[in-house]
């Protein structure tokens, strides 16, 4: 009898040189899944309608989104109780039955996302419940990055920084190319060169109104042993046990770039007013790499270079911070 696991697999990748790619894969998979799963094909037209604006700042730039559907994931209720209340959507057996998944080297699922806020839009969801922590299975993400590329982003959000499920390890997948950070990170002067060590690059990002960090290599390991060390320390001057961050990771050219946008807070204060004052920004990779998820029409049209400002200084460490992360990885 197939399992429930089995009754779900539309291909399988275990990166054995076969002909098929995991972007084309993917893809394969979306257009399969518009058709025969009515919540993705309303996910797609839906995001065909969301409206667009960009703000310039004096050095870096966003993209407002208005997209009425993401505010199931803004507002995910992440606290203890509320999660063990709720059954995981992520666990097979609470898919929903029309989705199906490509099963990944054995260990994860990857699923077309029914709330997308891009044209492609995947989400990587280990085969098990276990924790959202980075920890463990930094050299997983980099291999998932690395079949992914060149087409796709890989992205990570820590526990505590924009995951709706942070009882269950998962990554994002989007296309290269549609977040203002990747215009900005190309542009040298936005680069201040940290320390090149073991073959491995560290940069700091200036002038983005937020803390970015860069990490650049191209061996598995040493790339895999620097990212450790940051967030190693990033925990322990943040005084966490939660990953505090969020993740971007690209493969081009044989090497790996790592964007790293280091967290001391959750959401902004503004998440929290009363319900006519609130801003519905819950910041994930996604908003922290410049593109701004307001799911109410009203915060669309109301928010301005200051309230951003705001919300960046709130939820990124300081500068101060930074330097001390780079000085403890970066004797």
């Amino acid at each position: 009898m197939d399992t429930p696991l089995e009754r779900k697999i539309f291909a399988s990748f275990n990166g054995n040189g076969g002909k098929a790619t995991l972007p084309g894969l993917c893809r394969s998979l979306l257009e399969v899944q518009k058709e025969s799963w009515d919540m993705l094909a309303n996910g797609y037209a839906a995001l065909c309608s969301v409206l667009v604006r960009q703000l310039e700042y004096d050095g870096f730039s966003v993209i407002l989104q208005f997209n009425p559907a993401r505010i199931i994931s803004s507002t995910a209720p992440v606290d203890k109780e509320s999660l063990r209340k709720r059954p995981c959507f992520l666990c097979i057996e609470n898919l929903p039955a029309a989705q199906c998944a490509i099963l990944y080297r054995q260990e994860f699922l990857i699923l077309c996302n029914p709330y997308p806020i891009f044209p492609e839009h995947f989400t990587v969801s280990c085969i098990r419940h276990t924790p959202q922590s980075i920890e463990g299975v930094i050299q997983v993400f980099l291999s998932i990055a690395r079949d992914f590329s060149p087409d796709f982003n890989l992205f990570y959000n820590g526990p505590k920084c924009g995951a709706s499920a942070p009882d269950h390890l998962h990554f994002q997948a989007a296309p290269r190319g549609l977040l203002p950070i990747e215009k900005e990170i190309e542009k040298s002067e936005k680069l201040i060169f940290a320390k090149r060590a073991e073959g491995i690059s560290f940069f700091r990002v200036k002038n983005v109104g937020r803390e970015v960090l860069i990490v650049e290599g191209t061996h598995y390991d040493t790339v895999s042993a620097a990212l450790i060390h940051i967030i190693t320390a990033m925990k322990n001057i943040l005084s966490t046990s939660d990953d505090p961050m969020n993740l971007m990771c690209s493969y081009r050219r044989d090497t790996w770039q790592v964007v790293i946008f280091p967290r001391q807070k959750h959401r902004p204060d503004a998440f929290y007013l009363p319900e006519d004052e609130r801003i519905l920004i819950s910041p994930g990779l996604v908003d922290m790499a410049g593109v701004i998820i307001t799911p109410l029409e009203k915060n669309f049209n109301t928010i301005d270079h200051d309230i951003i400002h705001k919300i960046y200084d709130e939820v990124s460490v300081n500068a101060e911070i930074t330097q001390k992360i780079l000085a403890t990885v970066l004797p």
